[in-house]
């Protein structure tokens, strides 16, 4: 299964739109979010996915409380988790967190428990491999980086089949 992994859209609903239409392009069968969506109106903007969406939620989540149950949220029927979430998906052992701790983070990618960690929160695409478990970080799609406006703006996926990843541009 191709899973899309995407982090930090910080209300970027023009990117998001254009991250669905490549998720639905490449056929992923899941999507993750791993947190900062900002606002709780940006969720409605997945539902043109033809998958389901999974999301942790960041450290800039502005009102939990209306990503949970705001109708138009729930209308699109994300399974949101409040820090981290693990879960087999395809015979791998995959966790999302959205990384505001270097050291809970870490702790995940070198406990070897996981097949794959996937994070955002420092807006820097990055695949990395350590022993068995490759740590996808699939940068951001709100045009900020940590320490100055970007134009990278990228998303991931993830292929169970091969417990490898890339970084796509959009």
């Amino acid at each position: 299964m191709l899973i899309g992994i995407i982090s930090d859209t910080h209300d970027n609903a023009r990117t998001l739109l254009k991250a669905v239409d490549l998720f639905n392009k490449r056929k992923v069968g899941l999507v993750i979010h791993c947190g900062d969506w900002v606002s709780p109106f940006m969720p409605p903007f997945t539902k043109g996915l033809k998958c389901k969406v999974i999301s942790v939620f960041g450290n800039n989540e502005g009102d939990k409380f209306n990503f949970l149950t705001w109708e138009k949220v729930r209308k699109v029927g994300i399974e949101f988790h409040n820090v981290c979430f693990e879960k087999e998906i395809e015979g791998r052992k995959i966790v999302a967190y959205h990384g505001q701790s270097d050291i809970l983070l870490n702790g995940l990618i070198e406990s070897q428990k996981y097949d794959a960690v996937f994070s955002g929160h420092n807006h820097r695409a990055s695949i990395e491999k350590k022993g068995k478990t490759i740590h996808v970080n699939p940068g951001s799609i709100s045009g900020v980086c940590v320490t100055d406006l970007s134009d990278e703006i990228t998303v991931a996926i993830y292929d169970t089949k091969t417990n490898n990843a890339e970084i796509i541009s959009l």
